[in-house]
């Protein structure tokens, strides 16, 4: 609905010109065609005189005393004067649907010349405008603009475009705003407005857009054109014209809003400069005039790992992640932490994601198979116990499709490296033991010999002897008890 409050003030006042002229004008119309009564004549002058001095309530109490002391007994031409000019009257003080009933009243007496007759048609295709009442007023505006020798101006157009508009014929008001544009001295932007609003009810698209293409070239400090155009670019798939027509509204400070913002940050990054748009992004942020919001962050986190800055991606990710109900950006944020190789900050963030939840299956499949990854990273040679929490995620890997091959060569893999450790752990315990008997047998051979040559020993020798000696005298074991506690 196209608001017609403006344009009632200006339809009001060049309905009051025009009445006062023809009011001045009206005697000697009078002596061309028909003469009014003296008593009318003077009563009017009187009314006229009040209206020229800025009381048109005095007017009006004038003419409502004629017209009900001699408005019968007039004659049509005398009848329809006065009530034109009471028109006028009503018109001076805003009452427009008494000013109808004067108006059309005067018309149908067809007792006036024909200009007037005229004028008062289109008097009256104007007020039925500015009351809303759009079929009749096309209906006075038709006739009259059906006339010989009538200007139509740029207004009279708007106006028929516009009430063709309100009644939702899109189709009918597209010539006459044509006319207003072409007609028009100067560009009124309020004429641009409306055949844009009918281009886009009829969806004429291509005529839409070099209707904005010229309205930002007349206006080029208005945001919501730029906006528009911009819009109607990407619904064609002009996808970089859509980008440089936000970027030369931002450029030219016509905004700082949020969704602007983020839509050219966006834009940077579909064009390869994800670099400009987290720094258009954060800089934004920092001046308060985009919110941290999760969206926002998870979108100036992408930017700048598209951006190859990791290192200022992965705390605005950490941020998002906290802000976000479900569990998805930490989920992402081990990813990262991962490619970083830090596998101790992504254990707790694959566990933070799976805490959280929201995710779907796939991503909780490869959480629990990552988590593994980043646990087992953290083991070092002969960390079992490491290794077995990094075989737990694995084994709750195994339970999804996704994963379990995988999760299984894993839990493979582990349980291989633990035999091996364990049977390396056997092996150099029997060998250490084998190099301790060795040892002993040499030294116990040394004090054998000592012992014979009769030298003397250390303490060392004769407790080393002496168990060996011990050994030797202990009694051989009882085979038949053996049995016997075997049989039991």
């Amino acid at each position: 609905m196209i608001p017609v409050s403006n344009h009632l003030k200006s339809a009001i006042a060049l309905l009051v010109a025009v009445a006062v002229l023809l009011l001045a004008a009206g005697p000697a119309l009078g002596q061309q065609s028909q003469m009014l009564d003296p008593r009318v004549a003077n009563a009017l002058l009187e009314a006229y005189e009040k209206i020229e001095e800025d009381d048109p309530q005095g007017a009006l109490q004038d003419l409502n005393e004629l017209m009900a002391d001699r408005g019968e007994d007039m004659k049509p031409f005398d009848r329809a004067t006065v009530l034109q000019i009471r028109g006028t009257a009503h018109i001076n003080l805003e009452n427009i649907d008494a000013a109808l009933e004067d108006y059309s009243e005067a018309l149908q007496l067809n007792a006036l010349p024909v200009e007037q007759q005229n004028r008062l048609r289109f008097n009256l295709a104007q007020l039925y405008f500015v009351t809303e009442q759009y079929e009749r007023s096309l209906e006075f505006f038709e006739e009259w603009m059906a006339l010989e020798d009538v200007e139509i101006t740029h207004t009279t157009y708007f106006m028929v475009a516009a009430a063709h508009y309100n009644l939702e014929d899109y189709r009918a008001a597209l010539e006459p705003i044509t006319q207003a544009i072409e007609t028009s001295p100067e560009p009124e932007q309020r004429y641009y407005e409306v055949k844009n609003a009918v281009l886009n009810n009829l969806e004429m698209i291509p005529e839409r857009t070099e209707l904005l293409e010229e309205m930002v070239s007349i206006w080029p400090d208005n945001l919501t054109f730029w906006r528009q155009l911009s819009a109607l670019y990407s619904e064609q798939q002009e996808q970089y014209k859509a980008f440089s027509a936000i970027e030369t509204a931002y450029l030219n400070g016509l905004t700082e809003e949020e969704r602007d913002i983020v839509l050219l940050a966006q834009y940077y990054s579909s064009f390869s400069n994800p670099h400009r748009g987290a720094q258009l992004l954060e800089r934004q942020m920092e001046a308060g005039n985009v919110e941290r919001t999760v969206d926002n962050l998870k979108l100036l986190s992408q930017l700048w790992s598209q951006a190859r800055e990791h290192e200022k991606s992965i705390p605005v990710l950490r941020e998002a992640a906290r802000l976000a109900e479900d569990g998805e950006l930490y989920f992402r944020l081990g990813q990262s932490l991962m490619a970083n190789e830090d596998n101790e900050g992504a254990e707790a963030a694959f566990e933070n994601a799976l805490e959280r939840g929201g995710l779907d299956e796939d991503t909780r499949a490869d959480a629990w198979l990552l988590l593994g990854n980043a646990r087992f990273n953290q083991a070092g040679p002969g960390d079992r116990e490491q290794r077995m929490v990094a075989a737990e995620a694995f084994e709750n890997a195994q339970r999804f499709d996704r994963t379990r091959r995988e999760a299984n060569e894993w839990r493979n893999y582990i349980s291989a490296i633990n035999q091996t450790e364990r049977r390396q752990a056997q092996l150099e315990q029997d060998q250490e033991a084998r190099l301790a008997e060795a040892a002993r047998e040499r030294q116990l051979t040394s004090c054998r010999a000592r012992q014979l040559a009769g030298s003397s020993l250390s303490e060392e020798c004769q407790e080393l002897l002496a168990e060996e000696n011990a050994q030797q005298n202990q009694p051989e074991p009882e085979t038949e008890d053996e049995d016997s506690e075997q049989d039991q």
